[in-house]
């Protein structure tokens, strides 16, 4: 049964990193790796913060619980992570989070997070590009993830239609990220490197 207060995050870090070449999770930025790093700074607003891998013998300790995708029937894609996390956890809905994103802007999420519990996906969109790994579900998700799934559809948005979807905008974003750093993440070296001068540069 849930608690009063009671907030969670997915973390999907199960990607194969073929562009990177090495296990993308554990890649350093700064002295922490992109894991550490999201599940440090995601801490402070959720108190449950579950990964979804299918490796979680590779990772440090942490204060997380990790599961395995459960439709393993179907492509490897965030689909299937999104399924796992939110079948995982009683809570009505909950953050996922790509944990190739370091940027985390936690009063966007905030404000993303006021109306989690009267839509069913509550998701980032800047024109007509979503950012559905930086997005809030709900556990009414689950059927509707597990029919496109069946239906070979592995893009996370392809199932958005059959939701309840609260877009939030460019003009809300821009009130807590002015520069949507929340949405910038590493798939390439290039990435990378621009990721480190990013961080430089908010570090001072």
């Amino acid at each position: 049964m849930q608690r009063a207060g009671e907030k969670g995050a997915i973390i999907l870090a199960g990607g194969d990193s073929k562009r990177l070449g090495v296990a993308k999770p554990l890649l350093k930025l700064g002295e922490e790796s992109l894991i550490e790093k999201a599940v440090k700074n995601l801490k402070p607003f959720f108190n449950h913060i579950t990964v979804v891998t299918d490796h979680p013998e590779i990772f440090p300790p942490m204060p997380v619980r990790f599961v395995c995708d459960l439709l393993t029937g179907y492509a490897k894609n965030p689909l299937r992570g999104i399924h796992a996390g939110l079948s995982a956890s009683p809570l009505p809905y909950q953050f996922v989070l790509a944990c190739d994103m370091p940027f985390i802007n936690l009063d966007l999420i905030g404000y993303m997070a006021r109306f989690a519990s009267r839509y069913d996906v509550v998701v980032p969109c800047i024109g007509s590009y979503y950012q559905p790994l930086h997005a809030f579900y709900s556990r009414s998700c689950i059927e509707a993830i597990r029919r496109q799934l069946e239906q070979n559809g592995g893009k996370v948005t392809s199932f958005y239609h059959s939701v309840r979807v609260r877009q939030i905008g460019a003009d809300e974003i821009i009130q807590y990220d002015p520069q949507q750093l929340a949405f910038f993440n590493i798939n390439t070296w290039d990435d990378y490197r621009a990721a480190k001068e990013i961080l430089a540069s908010v570090n001072g």
